[in-house]
């Protein structure tokens, strides 16, 4: 078994509507693009319209947290960007509209070293209430931040109210259950796989595409969130992984898209939503990596909360851990 180190920090940010807020129908982009600007303006104190121009680059919170910058590590020198340290849970107001008064919800996890950086990542929530989000620039107020004690228990603990002090947990490395016999892999937002630059639909979708994507983010936020090289023949698990066969397969392909202000265009983010069940023989070398990608998500578009996925034990109706955000 790998030898996890990767700490994760799950949180749920309450916030009260101070005026209509009208969220799009998948809401990952429009936090996000929100987050990224509010937190940019909190900790930049150069002002350099580039951020690879300036001296703090691989230093400064918002370039680690949200432009996090590749090549600095081992494992990281092949690859032109790293993954980034946060995963935002936008369903909760995913299609919504909220009236002055009423209160929602936004989850957010947060991985490795960005855990320290969380009052930074509060600040900026909170300016994103009172520059506006969503149409018509709705603006609301902070209420209360909770955090999971411990990865996949979903017992939540409050650890900052406005005006108080932060009383923030440290993060936990998820626990590995047992192998069931049995287990269904249901896609709760949709998966993006690209394939030389080719979408990946139902039709082409095998467990070697999606174990080889869940391996990959692992990896990589081990080396540079943790600072930890994950040992392992992936080559060897990959060609494993291409004998597993999927069974009572259920998958079905969404189609979105979001616009992006830098490309000033639509950009498709459509993706795989479903299930579908793996026998328990022959899961053992990927039984890890299965369970800790419930945590970091998988393929295109994670950050925003896309590739969320939930394991489900053999004649279960509930998921062996809870990593899915849900409103309260």
């Amino acid at each position: 078994m790998p030898d996890f180190s990767l700490p994760v920090a799950r949180y749920r940010f309450t916030f009260r509507a101070l005026t209509s807020i009208q969220f799009p129908a998948y809401a990952g982009s429009t936090w996000r693009g929100a987050f990224g600007h509010a937190l940019r303006h909190t900790v930049c104190i150069t002002r350099e319209p580039d951020c690879r121009n300036c001296l703090l680059w691989r230093s400064c919170v918002y370039s680690q947290v949200f432009e996090t910058p590749a090549g600095h590590e081992p494992l990281l020198q092949k690859v032109s960007a790293a993954p980034h340290p946060y995963i935002m849970q936008p369903l909760a107001t995913s299609g919504r509209q909220y009236a002055p008064g009423e209160s929602f919800v936004l989850h957010l996890t947060l991985l490795g070293a960005a855990i320290e950086h969380l009052p930074y990542l509060i600040h900026a929530m909170r300016q994103v209430g009172e520059r506006g989000i969503g149409k018509g620039d709705g603006r609301y107020a902070l209420e209360a931040v909770a955090q999971e004690t411990v990865a996949g228990s979903d017992v939540w603990q409050t650890i900052h109210t406005p005006g108080g002090s932060l009383q923030a947990l440290p993060g936990s490395v998820p626990l590995i259950p047992p192998l069931p016999e049995q287990v269904r892999v249901v896609l709760q937002t949709p998966l993006r796989l690209l394939q030389e630059g080719t979408p990946i639909r139902s039709g082409r979708f095998n467990f070697q595409l999606f174990m080889n994507t869940v391996m990959r983010r692992i990896s990589l936020l081990h080396a540079y969130h943790a600072g930890v090289e994950l040992p392992g023949d992936f080559k060897a698990l990959s060609q494993q992984a291409a004998g597993v066969a999927l069974h009572a397969v259920d998958l079905r392909w969404h189609e979105w898209s979001r616009y992006s202000n830098r490309q000033q265009n639509k950009v498709q983010m459509g993706g795989l939503v479903g299930s579908f069940a793996l026998v328990g023989a022959g899961l053992e070398d990927f039984w890890p990596w299965l369970w800790l990608g419930q945590w970091v998500h998988a393929g295109k578009g994670a950050v925003m909360g896309m590739g969320e996925y939930a394991l489900h034990g053999e004649g279960e109706e509930n998921p062996l851990c809870p990593p899915a955000a849900k409103e309260d």
